[in-house]
């Protein structure tokens, strides 16, 4: 216990930079793996996309899954209980014909089977169609969304750290999106809620740690940005990234372990409508924090962007001296 109290009071000197290559490579297999899976064995899409039938079916007794999925053999249906007694079941038919007609069909015929046991308290349709309008939709805003934080970070930042921000957001939701398409988890309207959440976590993290990266590349001028090794010595020199990364341990740390106690908690315990959210920004946690320390910190090393804030402080300071 008295060891983790000093992780949050002494200041830390784990040498970052050292693993940045090996980093590198694994980034870039993980977001060219995802792309792959994604090319060829795609998403799995749940009904918001691909269209289908969605009942949500509830009996006096405890449902027997295996009965009802004998007696919709036919139909080759997704089943799955929902609520704590049993008595409640969520019957997803995917992709069941092309038109209202057809999947009314659909509806009938679990009616039908089924009979007068069951209680039906919700019923949905959603046609090919509106599914595949839902998908260009949601690529638009997840695009637009990280095209409006760039933008924002160029603004408020110099424009190097906008680049990085915008390399670790592609490197995040690629990684996240390779989750669900390698294992085949079901995707749907949700998830994309998480993945805009995630976005939105995984740049504040990016956009803290800039900060204070300005505020050092502004207090130590002489002191490298990346790694260095003294020609005298032939050790290595303090670098900016080892150093503001070290400072922003503790606070990484601590946000990172409470959003993960929730998410755990919402994982075992939210239900299945909670259940993709809670597992994307799980993954995007780790993913996130990640990519803050080894994507969007070592990229300012093969930028101009110390030259870039000396100018700029200069043009400050002539504005001001106009004035």
């Amino acid at each position: 216990m008295p060891k983790l109290i000093h992780f949050f009071t002494k200041p830390t000197h784990i040498d970052f930079v050292a693993g940045r290559k090996f980093a590198f490579v694994l980034s870039l297999f993980l977001c060219i793996g995802s792309i792959v899976s994604m090319s060829v064995k795609g998403m799995n899409f749940g009904i918001d996309f691909k269209g289908g039938v969605l009942m949500e079916v509830q009996s006096e007794n405890k449902i027997d899954v295996k009965a009802v999925r004998d007696k919709l053999a036919s139909l080759n249906v997704d089943l799955q209980p929902v609520g704590e007694n049993g008595t409640e079941l969520l019957i997803t038919a995917l992709g069941r014909g092309d038109s209202e007609a057809e999947q009314m069909k659909i509806t009938n015929v679990i009616r039908a089977e089924l009979g007068d046991d069951f209680t039906f308290r919700r019923i949905e349709m959603v046609g090919p169609r509106v599914g595949a309008e839902l998908i260009r939709n949601c690529i638009w805003a997840v695009v637009l969304a990280g095209v409006m934080i760039t933008i924002y970070v160029w603004t408020r930042f110099e424009w190097e750290f906008a680049v990085g921000t915008m390399l670790s957001l592609i490197h995040d939701i690629l990684i996240a999106l390779g989750l669900f398409s390698v294992f085949g988890l079901d995707f749907d309207m949700t998830i994309i809620a998480g993945l805009m959440t995630l976005a939105g976590y995984s740049v504040n993290d990016t956009i803290v740690s800039y900060d204070r990266m300005r505020e050092n590349l502004r207090k130590h001028r002489k002191m490298a940005i990346g790694e260095k090794i003294d020609p005298a010595t032939g050790k290595k020199e303090p670098n900016l990234i080892n150093l503001t990364t070290n400072e922003m341990l503790p606070r990484t740390f601590l946000t990172g372990m409470a959003t993960i106690i929730v998410l755990v908690v919402m994982l075992f315990m939210g239900g299945a409508a909670l259940w993709g959210f809670a597992l994307v920004m799980l993954w995007g946690i780790f993913v996130g924090t990640y990519s803050s320390v080894y994507v969007a910190m070592p990229v300012l090393m093969y930028m101009p962007v110390r030259q870039t804030i000396e100018n700029h402080s200069k043009d400050v300071s002539q504005y001001g001296n106009v004035g």
